[in-house]
């Protein structure tokens, strides 16, 4: 490998591991859900017979791509509006955990899913209880207040 090429590499490494301080583990923890997902979602498909187009290709990797920008945007709340109420000369008392609520959210989800292609795949692989606890969860973020 190049000097260039390892220059550029530890640049951006380096930039992106500053940009995201804490909130890397989230990213890293949506991206393997979101891994995992397409690849059971593709097994599901081809064991099933379901055919894989272009089109739903696309519209897969567009939802997905809003995953990680919905995550985006939970970190910019986190840091925008404690900074915007200080410049306001207010105090915003309230922890804002909008970037961990959305990456459990996202998490949850994308484990229902996981869970749901593995059953169809093949359902002694996946004990339904699993599910239900999955989906229980879910349902008990949805109505936390």
């Amino acid at each position: 490998m190049s000097n260039s090429a390892k220059w550029l590499i530890s640049t951006v490494c380096g930039t992106a591991a500053a940009f995201f301080h804490k909130y890397g583990i989230f990213f890293l923890l949506v991206a393997i859900a979101i891994a995992f997902d397409c690849v059971t979602g593709l097994l599901r498909a081809k064991t099933v017979g379901e055919p894989i187009t272009s089109k739903r290709g696309y519209v897969g990797f567009g939802k997905k791509m809003s995953l990680l920008v919905a995550l985006l945007f939970g970190i910019y709340l986190d840091y925008s509006i404690p900074l915007l109420f200080s410049h306001a000369g207010m105090v915003f008392d309230a922890e804002l955990p909008f970037a961990v609520t959305i990456c459990c959210y996202i998490v949850l989800n994308e484990a229902i899913s996981i869970c749901e292609n593995l059953y169809k795949i093949n359902p002694s692989i996946m004990p339904s209880w699993i599910v239900g606890l999955l989906r229980g969860s879910k349902s008990k973020f949805e109505q936390r207040k």
